[in-house]
């Protein structure tokens, strides 16, 4: 039976409790993976600000994107050591995916009338950071939404209690 989309999206929101079933390795390698999660987020944010400052300023429209692009790596990556939720992951891995998009944009076609070089600082570190990236905020992001068994809630009025 599949919940309602409202409860799936308040669950995706809610803390999650740890049940006695679910292991310390378990939580270790949660932990380890988000802790991971944050550095790369950080780490791509620094490769955006560093280009900016290097000279992508001076693009026009892809200049203020990649000061945009740095912010946000760094407000996420707080963000998912601040707030553990599996929505912090699902926007942090929708930030990556859109990076890594803008990157291969520019790489192919070329973006606002940029186009980039495979051979450029930081490329092919970047494809591979972010996609790297990409893959663990989404590996983190299930890890962090599975939740063993959880008792069906009850709809409809709650029985009355005998006086």
């Amino acid at each position: 039976m599949t919940q309602p989309t409202p409860l799936w999206l308040r669950q995706l929101a809610s803390p999650r409790r740890h049940h006695a079933a679910e292991g310390a390795a378990r939580r270790a390698a949660t932990l380890l993976l988000r802790l991971t999660c944050a550095a790369l987020l950080a780490w791509i944010g620094y490769i955006h600000l560093h280009l900016w400052a290097e000279g992508y300023r001076q693009i026009p429209t892809d200049g203020p994107l990649f000061l945009l692009d740095a912010v946000a790596g760094f407000v996420l990556g707080a963000a998912l050591l601040a707030w553990p939720r599996p929505l912090a992951g699902l926007l942090a891995a929708g930030y990556t995916a859109a990076t890594l998009g803008a990157l291969l944009l520019s790489l192919s076609v070329g973006l606002f009338g940029f186009r980039e070089s495979v051979s450029a600082s930081y490329v092919t570190q970047s494809l591979a950071l972010e996609t790297i990236t990409l893959l663990a905020l989404l590996g983190w992001t299930a890890l962090a939404a599975a939740t063993p068994g959880r008792p069906a809630r009850r709809r409809g009025p709650s029985p009355r209690q005998p006086r």
